[in-house]
């Protein structure tokens, strides 16, 4: 699957318009002002995907932006969203859909960026932050990039899966961690990874527990060791999304 989705990277990365992208309005959003830290009060964010490539079956024709409407005033911190095209079937369209909606909540790039111009990119279509992820970038590049997202005034993300990974990212000055429960290499999704990496994250920064949160069970057992959660196929999946928020958010 990555080796499929950084080719179709390339691909679209060879395709953008550098002078064009690089004029970009500076982000107005604060996620670390939403998302805080201190472990006190937990965000929920919800994940905004068209497809699920790790086997659940999503509604068909999702209205991400009629979604994201009807989540806002339910008490969401912000939006995660899938722009990977290949397996989650988004594109940076669903960014500029929910930017030009208005959407007054923080927004997060979900997709594998691999070079600067994809950051501006993020940007010129309403995204707020993006996804790093530390394995595909080395230490330079992340640092590069979360130079760029500065720039923009928006907040610096880095993703990780493992020990190695967030000991790289500590080494930064992002100010996000963003911890991934789902697998890299099988797609098994632990909330333990999360239990498990969150303590050595300083309270300084803030941490966000993404992906393979189903529950209320699931948020009680991470409440006191994240300052937000990213909660996808479960809310997209509900026969009612706000109850479900609502349960998530006071879990």
């Amino acid at each position: 699957m990555l080796d499929e989705i950084l080719q179709q990277k390339r691909t679209e990365v060879a395709e953008l318009n550098e002078a064009v992208l690089r004029n970009v309005r500076p982000s107005t959003r604060n996620l670390s002002y939403t998302l805080g830290t201190g472990r006190s009060n937990l965000s929920v964010f919800v994940e905004l995907k068209r497809r699920d490539p790790h086997g659940a079956d999503l509604p068909e024709d999702l209205d991400l932006v009629a979604l994201a409407a009807q989540l806002q005033p339910a008490g969401a911190a912000g939006f995660v969203v899938a722009t990977e095209s290949l397996f989650w079937g988004g594109s940076r369209d669903d960014l500029i859909a929910l930017d030009r909606h208005g959407v007054q909540l923080p927004i997060i790039r979900n997709d594998f960026v691999i070079e600067e111009l994809q950051l501006y990119e993020s940007r010129r279509a309403g995204a707020d932050s993006v996804f790093l992820r530390a394995a595909l970038l080395d230490d330079a590049h992340l640092n590069s990039a979360l130079r760029v997202v500065a720039s923009m005034h928006m907040v610096g993300v880095i993703l990780v899966h493992d020990a190695s990974e967030l000991e790289r990212a500590l080494a930064t000055d992002v100010p996000v961690i963003a911890i991934s429960n789902r697998d890299a290499k099988t797609g098994e999704a632990r909330i333990e990874t999360t239990l498990e990496l969150a303590p050595h994250v300083p309270a300084s920064r803030s941490v966000l527990s993404c992906f393979g949160i189903t529950s209320a069970a699931d948020v009680a057992r991470l409440r006191e060791h994240v300052d937000g959660i990213c909660v996808g196929t479960a809310l997209l999946c509900a026969e009612n999304p706000v109850a479900l928020l609502g349960e998530l958010a006071t879990s």
